[in-house]
């Protein structure tokens, strides 16, 4: 009996420690990570305080609900709080992270943003965006160059990508002169968390709070300027809708089709679902058809009838437009070089798979209900673009589907045996025809081939300026090549080569050279690649180079060249081979200008962003080449007035730093220490440029860092006009 009492008290216990217990104290983990992180930023901040205090806050009252008995706790307190953590993390990433909306500065991390918001102020000013060029929309919203997508010719997506719907929702948030389109993405992410709440049974709601919370990119990229969380509230209504109201179902799912390209993938699915569940009736399944497709064309139809050709181009671009081959999908191992196959593969192969997926579920639609909803994941595997967002949501759909689907469907009613033969045939034939297309397309790999790279740098910045490679075209057609250049986070920016066309069976070699001072490649421990492409042929072949360590001898840009480099993550010019934090370039604090001493010059205004409580410098590592250092600066008089230093610092890494402050009130050199760091005051003229001449001892093996710009936050109006080594 005692045995029998043990293990009837026990299932209870068990399940309350599965649904409320465990999962709430992974709720109290997170909120304790949420605090820790607002600890980590700008110190004396109120606000970071505050939020930091209210996330452990919620943390012990998450503690205290998993234990409650009571079920409220886990239906509706605990599932608020995973809200209320989402917010929670928001506030601080933004006053923390530069990858979120900032006020002192604004930029878009993705052109699919940048596009919509650029397509909503086009409509408002009476332009068709299918008609027009989106090429303005990086300068208008400050775009950095490793953002916009290449493509295999050597040009930029240019024009709207995306059905009309995607930017409609943002016309009344620019017309309301919301600051950034953003913040409507943050707003879609805070109502899809609520819709999924409503939708799901109370018992789950905090499991579903938890995956938006803990999965980074549920967390990050509606902050991070991605759109597709525009798509999720209409996907997510039409799986919760599926088999209860298909008519719901389509208007969602068309819906969500007229946003972007991803749900198209679902509609087959839903074409046959919809002839099975009405009993095969034709008027049934054209009727939610036909509501599906007034959905989509709702928003559409005007752009449609304004310039037909342009609005079919822009909503085909994905596949015309030939963007370069990016993701995590089967295009990774051809990026990272593993193998290659012709682009053209990648389209036979998704094709090929949503065909088979098709098959199987028509031939096994009960067993397989749960396809329509991952399938677009697993087709977009094998595309030639599968960036990590054609994924991520869709297990967050499927996961909604599942906890809502009705427990015992009907069996759906069947013709006869040999039908349902001839359709599990038909399946299976086209898996296997799936099967050999990978294998046709693995046979017809690329007979052109990129080896014996090599790089030189430019002497003047570091960074790499010059390729050497031998390109061997092994098939007996004559191929006309471009080639690009990508770093280790597969950024491509496409270079000039000497010769661009192979004779069939031949083998030459190709010099490449960046068109500009910004394409140059920043110096990188990671290596890079060499990529070679032919648009006609659907050609991509990678290569390697191996180069030489990042941490060069000597100082690097001394004369403070500037540029906005296509590699970088900054859309304002910065001086090449330099340090900074970018945020200090697109507020103001930072700025390159001319007519300095050796050209450019770097001018450091703190005033321009007053509530920055952080000082701002300018820095490079490197291993000393010489012994005695040229530096010019020209600092303000209300720098010394305040209370301000600037200068330059060298540091060498562990030890100790030498500072060399240029001061206005000072009439001599004086020099003090405290501790291991030396610091000395050099006389200055206030408003002219200071021309020192820096002798200092270090160690020619190991790496000292030069750093220049404020050492103290009352630093005010000063400029930097460039380093030259010479001997002493």
């Amino acid at each position: 009996m005692a045995e029998t009492n043990g293990g009837t008290s026990a299932n209870p216990m068990r399940q309350r420690l599965a649904s409320t217990v465990l999962p709430g104290l992974l709720l109290a983990a997170a909120l304790m990570h949420i605090g820790y992180v607002a600890s980590g930023g700008p110190p004396a901040s109120v606000a970071l305080v505050a939020l930091g205090f209210t996330a452990y806050a919620l943390a012990f009252v998450s503690v205290a609900g998993s234990f409650s008995a009571r079920s409220i706790w886990s239906t509706y307190i605990l599932p608020a709080v995973c809200l209320a953590a989402y917010v929670l993390w928001l506030l601080i990433a933004h006053l923390t992270s530069t990858a979120v909306v900032n006020p002192a500065y604004e930029q878009y991390q993705s052109d699919s943003l940048a596009f919509s918001a650029y397509s909503a102020h086009l409509v408002l000013a009476g332009t068709d965006p299918y008609a027009a060029s989106m090429t303005p929309a990086a300068q208008t919203f400050h775009i950095s160059p490793p953002i916009q997508t290449p493509t295999t010719d050597g040009g930029r997506i240019s024009v709207q990508p995306y059905p009309a719907l995607s930017f409609l929702f943002y016309v009344p948030f620019v017309f309301a002169h919301l600051q950034s389109m953003i913040w409507v993405n943050i707003g879609f992410q805070i109502a899809t968390m609520l819709l999924v709440f409503t939708l799901v049974p109370a018992p789950l709601r905090l499991y579903f709070g938890l995956l938006f919370l803990i999965i980074p990119e549920y967390r990050e990229y509606p902050v991070g300027s991605g759109t597709d969380v525009v798509w999720l509230p209409f996907m997510l209504g039409a799986a919760a809708t599926w088999d209860r109201r298909p008519d719901v179902s389509g208007a969602c799912l068309g819906l969500a089709c007229a946003i972007k390209q991803e749900p198209w993938f679902v509609v087959p699915f839903a074409l046959v679902h919809w002839w099975e569940t009405s009993g095969r009736s034709p008027q049934l399944a054209a009727r939610y058809a036909g509501i599906m497709v007034a959905a989509f064309a709702l928003p559409n139809l005007p752009f449609i009838l304004w310039h037909p050709a342009a609005w079919l181009a822009g909503v085909l671009s994905p596949l015309l437009s030939h963007p370069v081959p990016l993701g995590s999908g089967l295009v990774y191992a051809q990026t990272s070089g593993l193998f290659s196959l012709p682009l053209g593969a990648y389209t036979i192969l998704w094709i090929g798979a949503l065909i088979a997926c098709v098959a199987a579920y028509a031939a096994w639609p009960q067993r397989l209900a749960w396809l329509p909803f991952i399938a677009p994941a697993l087709v977009l595997f094998f595309s030639a673009r599968s960036l990590q967002n054609y994924f991520i949501y869709w297990p967050m759909v499927l996961a909604v589907y599942a906890a809502t689907a009705p427990a015992q469907k009907e069996q759906l009613a069947r013709r006869g045996a040999p039908q349902g033969n001839i359709r599990r045939l038909g399946a299976v034939a086209a898996v296997a025809l799936l099967f050999a297309c990978v294998s046709v397309a693995a046979a017809a790999g690329e007979h052109v081939r990129l080896t014996q790279a090599r790089a030189m740098t430019d002497p003047r910045t570091g960074y790499v300026d010059s390729i050497t490679l031998a390109v061997e075209n092994a098939s007996a057609r004559r191929l006309p090549l471009h080639f690009a250049v990508a770093d280790a986070h597969n950024t491509m920016v496409f270079w000039q080569a000497d010769q661009t066309t192979v004779a069939a069976n031949s083998r030459i070699l190709v010099h490449l050279q960046p068109s500009a001072l910004a394409a140059e490649l920043p110096p990188t421990t990671d290596g890079f690649q060499v990529v070679a492409f032919d648009q006609a042929d659907g050609i991509a072949v990678y290569e390697r180079v191996p180069r030489a360590p990042a941490l060069m001898r000597g100082v690097r840009n001394g004369a403070l060249l500037s540029a906005v480099n296509a590699f970088e993550l900054s859309p304002v010019r910065t001086p090449l081979g330099w340090d900074a934090d970018s945020r200090a370039f697109l507020d103001g604090r930072l700025a390159v200008a001319t007519g300095g001493p050796l050209g450019s010059f770097v001018r450091f205004r703190t005033h321009a962003h007053p509530g920055s409580a952080d000082t701002v410098r300018v820095s490079q590592s490197i291993v000393p080449d010489t012994r005695v250092y040229t530096v010019w600066l020209r600092p303000s008089a209300e720098t010394t007035r305040k209370g301000g230093r600037f200068g330059i610092a060298f540091s060498v890494t562990g030890r100790h730093t030498t500072c060399y402050f240029a001061d206005v009130r000072a009439k001599r050199p004086s020099e003090y220490r405290r501790g291991e760091n030396t610091y000395v005051v050099l006389p200055a003229r206030a408003n002219q440029w200071n021309q020192y001449d820096i002798g200092a001892d270090f160690p020619s093996t190991e790496a000292i860092t030069i750093s220049v710009g404020e050492f103290a936050r009352a630093a005010y109006d000063d400029d930097f006009g460039g380093i030259v080594e010479r001997e002493r």
